[in-house]
């Protein structure tokens, strides 16, 4: 009589399987949310970020700082017109990265489980969200001087400019003494929802990955101590 030799225990559960294998739809729809956010926000960063209004028109900034605007020509017969806004663009490219990477591993978690891939999207989508709000921050930060290029110089030229802007009823001559209202120069509602949707995008990431997380952050922790 041939006796079997009993396996040893959990042999059979070599792969967990919860943790690798092909993922349902129904399991890996937040992957997708997260995919489909962060696109959203990589098409918005193209979109006006910052808008502005002044004496000489208005202009916008988007997301990568780059600068558009529309003008009176007020400073047009001015020896010196004031200088356009520079705004640096290394965080809106550095979250353009981290956006790809995030799009690329949350698609492949919704599909397949495993740790190392959720690990990624949630540090990749973190990183998005810190790197979208240090861009807001650097556009907010470049107000006063996309204000300044949209302001008139105070030589005699620019002065002609406004009587002749203001004879042809475009803009009202700033008397002193009278009141003049113009709009504020501010963060267009756009570009708070795209750090919204980063932010809520990160956090679906890191709680579906947080197991993951926290034995990269173990980890490390040992690595340093």
């Amino acid at each position: 009589m041939v006796q079997s030799t009993p396996s040893p225990a959990g042999a059979h559960h070599e792969h967990d399987p919860q943790r690798t294998g092909t993922r349902p739809l129904s399991e890996g729809w937040p992957y997708l949310a997260v995919a489909l956010a962060n696109s959203a926000v990589l098409y918005m960063m193209f979109k006006p970020w910052l808008r502005a209004y002044g004496w000489d028109g208005t202009g916008t900034l988007n997301g990568f700082g780059r600068f558009r605007r529309t003008t009176r020509h007020i400073n047009l017969w001015s020896h010196s017109t004031p200088p356009g806004p520079d705004v640096s663009s290394v965080w809106a490219v550095l979250a353009t990265v981290a956006i790809l990477v995030t799009v690329v591993a949350a698609i492949r978690a919704s599909r397949h489980r495993g740790a190392t891939t959720e690990t990624l999207t949630a540090v990749a989508a973190s990183a998005v969200a810190v790197l979208v709000a240090m861009d807001v921050y650097t556009l907010n930060a470049a107000i006063p001087q996309v204000g300044l290029a949209l302001s008139m110089n105070g030589d005699l030229s620019t002065q002609v400019g406004m009587a002749v802007s203001a004879l042809r009823g475009t803009t009202n001559y700033p008397w002193p003494g009278k009141e003049s209202k113009l709009n504020p120069t501010e963060l267009t509602p756009l570009a708070l929802i795209a750090l919204s949707i980063t932010v809520v995008s990160a956090s679906i990431a890191v709680l579906r990955a947080r197991r993951g997380l926290a034995r990269l952050i173990t980890a490390v922790a040992a690595r340093i101590l």
